[in-house]
């Protein structure tokens, strides 16, 4: 009886770990490791939905006109949905967002999905960094109800993500970015080490009941102002059971490119050596240089970096049509246009085409 038992024991084991590996989390992380040998995956935020000079047209992309592909990576913020709007910070409306993001995944590329969430005490958008928010949204608290409602419409949009046969898209999800800078109500001067870490754990585990296997883990702090340790990196890391990649938010804010490298390289040490130890992947998690005045910068500037550093993606970030300094990647017409058809020629870097 006891060995029956103990048969039936092994089983049941066996028949979870292979569905462990079976969902589609598990299988873009075996896709995410074997890419990243390859090269570095290059990723725009909202590529297909607007671009310097048009906005919200169809089959459009600023890198696609530039180089004749897509980027490997989307990107998408989820900002806006806990309000129920039919549109994200950006304008963005939901619906097509998710019809973007199961177009591209069939095509074989790859999606990343942020969330600039309004402050639930406030009531005004994620820069508000007033009124101790996540203190009040954590269980047992004034706003747990409140906060759970919106989890639950960011779980049915991510579980909205399937693909025409009813398959699940598998996302990079990451919430809770740039907490170690002081300017999100989920930052450094508005909760302490342990609250970000209870809200991180507490967003997983509730996505997690409501059935979202397709979701793929991200931990990205910002800049760390001259102290790159993996002490200081780590300081609002939930555990790893509750993270797959580990990345930086690292932009250009000086015309000299030295400061920017310097920045990306104490950085990405110290990513890279946490990455190493804990397992995880590593990835440049949000980039870029408003307008990008530097013609060459592709080539001469950001190309350099990412070859030094095992980084699964990098994610420049969007191309505003209604404002002309938030613009960071390549576009026709701009004066990098000819160095980033350079910088997609590079074998390094990897685009749609790439890695289909």
């Amino acid at each position: 009886m006891k060995n029956i038992l103990l048969s039936l024991i092994m089983v049941a084991i066996s028949m979870s770990a292979t569905a462990a590996d079976k969902a589609p989390s598990q299988q873009l992380i075996k896709r995410l490791l074997k890419l990243q040998k390859k090269g570095v995956m290059i990723g725009h935020q909202d590529d297909p939905v607007y671009g310097t000079s048009w906005h919200f047209e169809r089959n459009r992309s600023d890198v696609k006109e530039v180089c004749g592909v897509y980027p490997a990576v989307f990107g998408f913020d989820l900002g806006k949905i806990e309000l129920e709007s039919s549109t994200n910070i950006d304008g963005v409306p939901f619906d097509r967002m998710r019809e973007e993001i199961i177009e591209h995944h069939m095509r074989g590329g790859i999606i990343t999905l942020s969330w600039h969430a309004w402050n639930p005490v406030t009531g005004e958008n994620s820069w508000d960094a007033s009124g101790n928010a996540v203190s009040q949204i954590l269980p047992k608290s004034s706003l747990n109800n409140k906060f759970n409602k919106w989890l639950n419409s960011v779980a049915l949009f991510i579980k909205s993500l399937k693909t025409p046969k009813g398959k699940a898209i598998p996302v990079i999800f990451r919430p809770w970015h740039e907490m170690s800078g002081s300017w999100f109500w989920w930052g450094s001067k508005s909760c302490t080490p342990e609250e970000y870490k209870n809200l991180y754990k507490y967003t997983y585990n509730y996505m997690q009941s409501q059935g979202c296997t397709n979701i793929v883990w991200a931990y990205s702090p910002n800049l760390c102002d001259n102290d790159e340790t993996e002490e200081n990196y780590l300081k609002y890391y939930p555990g790893n059971d509750y993270i797959d990649l580990i990345g930086i938010d690292v932009y250009q804010f000086s015309a000299d490119n030295t400061v920017y490298q310097a920045n990306i390289r104490k950085e990405l040490n110290v990513v890279k050596s946490v990455g190493q130890r804990l397992n995880k992947i590593i990835a440049l998690t949000e980039t870029g240089y408003q307008n990008t005045p530097d013609s060459t910068w592709y080539t001469k500037c950001l190309l350099p970096l990412i070859k030094e550093y095992p980084i699964s993606y990098v994610l420049l970030w969007r191309n505003a049509w209604n404002d002309p300094k938030e613009n960071y990647i390549a576009a026709p017409g701009k004066a990098t246009e000819k160095d980033f058809v350079e910088f997609y020629k590079d074998k390094t870097t990897l685009f749609l085409n790439d890695i289909k």
